[in-house]
């Protein structure tokens, strides 16, 4: 099942990286962050917008038409 927001640890699992890194990027207000009483959650759109924007190395990213960004 898939979920629609996580907790902060779970949103890092989820993406594949440290705790440290999501804390950091809401604490730098890259990532937003949603309160749910005491929990502080991300929903899976917001994480997924924060990963895309996201600095890309090595080879530019694909379009959905097949495109490469670089291509008038």
């Amino acid at each position: 099942m898939d979920y629609i927001a996580y907790r902060l640890p779970e949103a890092a699992r989820v993406a594949g990286i440290s705790r440290t890194r999501i804390f950091e990027a809401v604490r730098k207000r890259e990532l937003t962050i949603r309160k749910a009483g005491r929990a502080s959650i991300v929903t899976h759109d917001d994480l997924l917008a924060w990963i895309r924007s996201l600095p890309v190395k090595g080879k530019p990213p694909v379009l959905a038409c097949g495109g490469s960004p670089t291509e008038p």
